[in-house]
């Protein structure tokens, strides 16, 4: 999934995987194409660089990409390649690999700083009160997500209409 937050933190679009009507339409994108419709063409270039774009997964090469050239200098992300790999989605790293010979983009560099969000949590200082309710929340969504992830790569796999290449 993935969601862009403006300037005040609220919540701008959300959208989800749409693979099926397009397979370049991951989360990521079909929310930059979404919200390109709800944004007046004069508005996306302040807005994007106000908002914060927030990702389930680390972005592929395609979705990053996307969200540099739509002009977001700023996304987090929850699950970091090395997870979303474990979950049965290899083609992020792998491609990346074949294409480029890096299995990751800079996270942070002259057009977009990225963060993972488990990692933010991780380093915060075991002083800071929230840190237990954080992590105790993360990995209620890892369980979540896992149920989730189960079901997505089987109705994948029966799905008549599954046009993907990659998985």
């Amino acid at each position: 999934g993935a969601a862009i937050l403006n300037d005040k933190l609220e919540t701008t679009l959300i959208e989800t995987n749409n693979e099926m009507t397009s397979p370049i339409f991951h989360a990521e994108v079909n929310a930059i194409h979404e919200w390109s419709k709800i944004v007046p063409a004069s508005e996306r270039g302040p807005a994007a660089q106000s908002s914060i774009y927030l990702a389930t997964h680390e972005p592929c090469c395609m979705c990053i990409s996307s969200i540099v050239w739509s002009g977001f200098n700023k996304c987090y992300y929850f699950f970091p390649y090395e997870l979303t790999s474990q979950q049965g989605i290899p083609h992020d790293i792998s491609t990346m690999h074949e294409l480029w010979g890096v299995n990751s983009y800079r996270k942070q560099n002259k057009y977009i700083s990225t963060a993972c969000l488990m990692d933010l949590i991780a380093n915060l200082d075991d002083s800071v009160p929230e840190k237990r309710e954080l992590l105790a929340l993360q990995q209620e969504l890892l369980d979540i997500y896992d149920k989730l992830s189960s079901k997505y790569h089987t109705d994948k796999v029966n799905n008549a209409n599954n046009t993907l290449v990659l998985g």
